[in-house]
């Protein structure tokens, strides 16, 4: 529910706080006064556009649980600041859009200048369907569908893969062909390319090893024969001196290591067959080759050929699972539709007595001649079944029902409003009303007042009204009234207490306030106190 309204400044309202009533809530004034400054005023949270003065701030406080709520509280507010509106949710900058996706399932505007839900065709089956009591029957239904829809994708899907079946397994053979004879072998192509570094250099590494050799070699010059001549010669004197042992031994240590790196020279292969390079060199162009193709490393052409092997066994596989499927989607269909057409016939049978209890509502409320009128015709199946519902009515005789949106009456949308929320109990937390009393008076208004009442058990009302039978039921009354300050018009917003809400409604019922008017009131209070019951 809306628990509170505050406004630091919004047209000619200045820092104003109301605390809301979850159930009715009226609103009353002089003629003139502005009474729907306060819808005026909740429309411009809500993204209403206007011709809006720099620093107006209005903040909507609302106590319930959503997604976007927090600590069961919901706050959305709008400023204008350098020109520009900025939007609030619970104190956080948010875009337009949000608030208004939003506010759209917490509070309805009633009138002829607002947006209505009451023109949405869809809303009208809702209604239709919440006063039925089949919503379980459609819950059902829909898990059903939804379960349908998902098969028929598949089974679709299937068909079409099928029809490029063919064409699809021989261009995946072929792939997978290619990969396969390719024997693919993970580090395969470094390795590979390692020889192909080495034998196409073998020239030079013979060159550089022969040198090495002759070098170590040498008759008589070889660095081998030089080293033995000085380990003889240093081991003559080597037991004079420790060091002396030290070097003799590291000597000894360079020799051994020198011989044997000569063994390891005579031994390296240095035997080169030209095919072997050729062979390396075809063996890396065909990789090369395939890694280009597929846009892929070796391992990737390795997950390829996986992910090729498993998309054809799925598509072999097809032929056995499309006729499965098939025959698990007919069963489905037939059920769905059999449920569609039970919740159709439902609908079909209940038709006349929505009509003639909705009829009895709007004659209360002054509709003496209307029609109303529950129009179901069949259409496509979807996840609300084979019917489209619509309403139509005609407030006067000999008029042709027609659909709501093209009343143009601000009341009228009102009071059919306020009559099928008060039948199908289907509503957001919140609803204002605005123009629901015109033209109406005397035991009209009574039958409004008790209406409205009956809807403020189930949902949170906010109204303005002209009318003193409406104004008494009120949970909690407001008085709008506006003063002159510093040449400036300003509104007041005054919640009355009993002695204030006399008065009002005194001046209410005769323009005047004394002692009958006085009375009257009072009378009137009282009697509004037995209609609440």
């Amino acid at each position: 529910m809306l628990s509170s309204i505050s406004i630091k400044k919004f047209l000619y309202i200045k820092d104003l706080d109301l605390n809301l009533s979850p159930s009715m809530n009226v609103f009353t004034g002089e003629t003139g006064v502005g009474k729907s400054l306060i819808i005026d005023a909740i429309l411009f949270v809500l993204g209403e556009k206007g011709n809006y003065q720099e620093g107006d701030f209005v903040e909507l406080t609302f106590e319930l649980e959503n997604e976007h709520s927090e600590d069961g509280l919901l706050i959305i507010a709008r400023e204008v600041k350098n020109g520009k509106s900025i939007y609030y949710l619970n104190g956080r900058k948010v875009g337009k859009s949000l608030i208004q996706e939003i506010s759209k399932d917490i509070i309805e505007i009633h009138g002829q200048h607002y947006s209505q839900k009451l023109f949405d065709k869809d809303y009208h089956r809702q209604v239709y369907d919440k006063f039925l009591n089949i919503e379980d029957k459609l819950q059902e239904f829909q898990q059903l569908y939804t379960l349908y829809l998902k098969l028929k994708k598949e089974y679709e899907d299937i068909l079409q893969k099928q029809s490029d079946r063919l064409r699809k397994i021989d261009f995946l053979n072929f792939q997978i062909n290619e990969l396969k004879n390719a024997n693919l072998k993970e580090g395969e192509k470094h390795k590979l390319e390692e020889e192909y570094k080495y034998y196409s250099n073998i020239q030079t590494i013979r060159e550089s090893l022969e040198f090495a050799k002759s070098i170590l070699s040498q008759d008589g010059q070889g660095i081998l024969q030089n080293l033995s001549l000085i380990i003889k010669n240093i081991s003559k004197v080597s037991h004079y001196n420790e060091k002396l042992s030290q070097l003799l031994d590291s000597f000894e240590n360079a020799k051994s290591i020198l011989e044997d790196a000569y063994y390891s020279l005579e031994d390296f292969e240095l035997d080169f067959d030209e095919n072997k390079l050729i062979q390396i060199e075809e063996r890396l162009n065909l990789l090369n080759n395939l890694e280009r193709k597929y846009a892929t490393d070796e391992k990737g052409l390795i997950d390829l050929l996986r992910q090729f092997e498993e998309e054809l066994q799925s598509l072999l596989i097809l032929e056995d699972k499309a006729p499965q499927l098939e025959k698990q989607l007919k069963e489905i269909e037939d059920k769905i539709f059999k449920m569609a057409k039970d919740i159709s016939s439902i609908r079909k049978e209940k038709v006349q007595d929505f009509e003639n209890l909705t009829l009895s509502h709007l004659q209360d409320l002054a509709f003496k001649s209307a029609q109303f009128k529950v129009h179901i015709e069949e259409k496509p199946l979807d996840r609300y079944g084979i019917d489209k519902i619509q309403f139509l009515f005609s407030a006067n005789k000999g008029f042709e029902p027609k659909p709501l949106d093209e009343i143009a009456s601000g009341g009228e949308i009102s009071r059919i409003s306020l009559v099928l929320k008060l039948i199908s109990k289907k509503s957001v937390n919140t609803m204002i009303f605005d123009e629901i009393d015109t033209g109406v008076g005397g035991a009209t208004a009574v039958s409004m007042a008790k209406k409205l009442k009956q809807l403020s058990k189930d949902f949170q009302v906010i109204l303005i009204t002209h009318l003193p039978q409406i104004a008494v039921v009120g949970d909690k009354h407001f008085y709008i009234d506006k003063k002159e300050e510093n040449t400036q018009t300003i509104a007041v917003v005054k919640e009355l207490n009993q002695e204030e809400r006399v008065r009002e409604i005194a001046r209410m019922l005769s323009g005047i306030i004394n002692e009958e008017s006085l009375n009257l009131a009072k009378e009137l209070l009282k009697q509004g106190e037995t209609w609440t019951r």
